[in-house]
């Protein structure tokens, strides 16, 4: 991929044009969100894809893997990691790419940074928990005074291109700071918990009182490395948030276009706060 350049990939390969062909069609498709995100890819493109792996053959890589999960998943009902516990994951550089990309070639994972970068206004203090390549941070960070972000394993490359953004290499337990946030964000992190539940409980008491939590779901999502996936109608769920005093504000259901097979796949999106006391 010459100088990294995502136009430069597109013309010389059909099947990212194809792709570029279903976002343009697509109804949430918005010029300047995608070339800020296109911006950002090809940073990190720069910085980090020197002497590794083609960043285009990482993602068809993914691919490949995810449509055999895929029908595996249509015949046995079962996600990768209860066929096999030792399933082997990308590295973080790989991850990164097939974030990154389908961010640019998804219509579903550019409707998310869409609706986050839509949906969050200016405000004191934010928290990420699980930075990802940092492209989230990219779309809020100005609307925050101030940032932090907490992740067990974090890339190089988004601590020095978010040098004002407070970075925690840690588990997020809720007894780490004492800051009541206004803005948490769990972005495509609940279905790679065992435990969703208590990661939700935990930012609760972390929330300030007129806060929000941002957060998605996973449904039919047969990915290398999800460990919980959520029902499709949401009714446990929802019914959970009610139980433990929270309210939604929004919600949208995202559903998964392929072009291979359909399995049902979507993200659901909320924003969810909690319930005021009368």
């Amino acid at each position: 991929m010459s100088n990294y350049s995502i136009d430069g990939l597109i013309k010389s390969n059909r099947i990212f044009e194809m792709l570029k062909e279903g976002m343009d069609q697509s109804k949430f498709y918005d010029q300047t969100l995608y070339l800020k995100i296109k911006t950002y890819v090809e940073t990190y493109l720069f910085k980090e894809a020197q002497d590794r792996v083609a960043p285009e053959q990482a993602y068809f890589k993914f691919i490949r893997s995810y449509n055999k999960d895929m029908k595996a998943f249509s015949q046995s009902g079962k996600y990768p990691l209860e066929i096999n516990p030792e399933r082997e994951i990308l590295n973080r550089y790989e991850y990164n790419v097939v974030l990154l990309f389908s961010c640019l070639f998804s219509p579903h994972r550019f409707r998310i940074m869409q609706l986050l970068d839509n949906r969050t206004e200016p405000l004191e203090n934010g928290l990420f928990i699980g930075c990802g390549p940092g492209l989230e941070i990219e779309l809020v960070k100005n609307k925050m005074k101030n940032l932090y972000a907490y992740d067990i394993v974090m890339d190089e490359f988004i601590i020095e291109k978010h040098p004002e953004v407070i970075f925690k290499q840690e588990y997020f337990d809720g007894t780490n700071s004492e800051k009541k946030y206004d803005a948490i964000y769990l972005i495509e992190i609940l279905e790679h918990l065992s435990d969703p539940y208590d990661l939700l409980l935990k930012t609760q008491k972390s929330l300030s009182n007129d806060g929000q939590i941002f957060l998605t779901t996973a449904t039919n999502i047969p990915q290398f490395d999800h460990l919980y996936n959520f029902n499709a109608d949401h009714i446990d769920f929802e019914s959970w948030l009610a139980e433990n005093n929270f309210s939604i504000d929004f919600m949208e259901d995202i559903p998964h276009e392929t072009v291979t097979m359909n399995i049902e796949a979507k993200n659901r999106f909320y924003i969810i706060s909690q319930t005021k006391r009368s």
